[in-house]
């Protein structure tokens, strides 16, 4: 499975929230430089994950962003089913049946099945896994002016 750019952020935002004190936070600013990633990227990023409950936002002079949620409670399979959750693994596993997919071996096509059971193995092996297990450790000089807390 090959994830999207959005995902891999996501994912490298939490993991680097994850390693900050319960309840600091970092400001995007911050955060996109530590992650060498957009900041205009980021903060869309940020926008799904706070909307999805993995991230609170800080307005004000000490804003930021940090975790909603302890870090051992955020289970990877959870944040890349969200994240993910408007991309195909292929054409025809879209919803929307005015985009149906132009497949001619449907719907006789035994792919699709064990293609959405990869899927779900797939999620089923990030749910094992909380972001806590795969927080990065905090490295000397990581986002130090960039701290809000």
């Amino acid at each position: 499975m090959r994830l999207t750019a959005f995902t891999d952020f996501g994912l490298r935002a939490l993991m680097r929230l994850a390693a900050e004190p319960p309840g600091a936070a970092l400001t995007t600013d911050a955060l996109a430089r530590d992650l060498a990633i957009s900041r205009h990227h980021l903060q869309k990023v940020v926008q799904a994950l706070a909307e999805s409950g993995f991230l609170r936002t800080l307005r004000g002079a000490r804003g930021g962003v940090a975790l909603a949620r302890p870090a051992g409670e955020i289970r990877l399979g959870m944040v890349v089913r969200r994240l993910e959750r408007d991309q195909m693994l292929v054409e025809c596993f879209h919803a929307d049946p005015a985009r149906a997919c132009a497949c001619t071996l449907l719907p006789q096509c035994r792919l699709r099945g064990a293609l959405v059971e990869a899927r779900e193995a797939f999620h089923a092996s990030l749910d094992r896994l909380s972001l806590a297990d795969c927080a990065v450790p905090r490295r000397r000089g990581m986002a130090a002016a960039g701290t809000a807390a």
